[in-house]
């Protein structure tokens, strides 16, 4: 028997600096209208949802785009609204915790139940200027220290990353291993000549050689001069994307996935079953400086 599960990317335009979070807030809620009213049950958003991309340049005044309760108090509108219509949520926000620092997303349920978070382990840039990197996120942010986890939702296993976890294949890998059946990648990232192609490249990617659904939500548009990409998208098991974004503004993208889609991957391919893992020791070692 199918199972199916209605899924949206809910991807936004710019978040320019100096816009409260009240009206960021009443944004992701007329995009929740939208995905209550398409019988959605579970909404993803971006990475850094509620704020501008500040990592964009090194900055002393950044505690202000820090959010210290879990969940965060702005999000409380989006959250009840969500839990009283019966959809899962997942958002992407910048956390401080005491006197530590993360790019974090949580994820709630159908009841509106936190689920949990994921704190982001690949963080793209360094912590000050080299001429190479267009973002300094080591800058603001640790290292995540949640692990990669996986949470029942749904009828379904849904995983977590967030933006430059998504160019490692490892992170699918690992959420794979645990049972997942859908990945939410939540991402801010500035426009290059390559870059929308290669976002969708590992994204398909990641699906293909892990026989899973992949959520990414684009965080998009020229925000406080930066441009960053759209492309938000659905992708199935065999990497084919279901549902694309066709702007870089609040969109929502959706799609009904049949989860069993993934069985005939699954055994086809048993990318799992056929590891060698006694082969892979090096993945393990510690990293090289560049």
């Amino acid at each position: 028997m199918a199972r199916y599960l209605k899924v949206a990317a809910a991807q936004m335009g710019p978040n320019n600096e100096g816009v409260p979070r009240e009206a960021v807030v009443e944004r992701m809620l007329a995009l929740l209208e939208q995905a209550i009213a398409e019988k959605v049950e579970l909404i993803a958003y971006p990475e850094m949802a509620l704020t501008t991309y500040f990592p964009k340049r090194i900055r002393n005044d950044f505690d202000q785009f820090f959010e210290t309760e879990m969940p965060p108090k702005a999000l409380a509108p989006l959250l009840a609204r969500a839990r009283a219509a019966g959809v899962a949520c997942h958002v992407g926000f910048s956390e401080k915790d005491g006197g530590r620092y993360f790019n974090t997303a949580i994820l709630t349920d159908t009841a509106g139940a936190l689920l949990g978070k994921y704190r982001k382990i690949h963080l793209p840039g360094v912590k000050e200027p080299d001429g190479y990197a267009q973002v300094y996120e080591p800058h603001f942010f640790e290292t995540g220290d949640t692990g990669y986890r996986v949470w029942p939702l749904g009828g379904a296993t849904v995983g977590v990353a967030i933006c430059q976890d998504r160019r490692y294949g490892e992170t699918y890998r690992m959420l794979g291993l645990q049972g997942a059946e859908i990945v939410l990648i939540g991402y801010n990232t500035p426009l290059s000549p390559l870059a929308l192609s290669q976002n969708e490249l590992v994204m398909r990617a990641g699906a293909y050689e892990n026989s899973l659904f992949v959520v990414g939500i684009a965080k998009a548009g020229v925000e406080d001069g930066l441009t960053l990409i759209g492309g938000s998208c659905v992708i199935d098991p065999f990497g084919e994307v279901l549902a694309k974004a066709a702007t870089t503004g609040d969109e929502l993208i959706a799609a009904r996935i049949d989860l069993d889609h993934r069985l005939p991957a699954l055994k086809r391919w048993n990318f799992y079953g056929r590891r060698h893992p006694e082969h892979y020791g090096l993945i393990t070692h510690p990293v090289r400086p560049a």
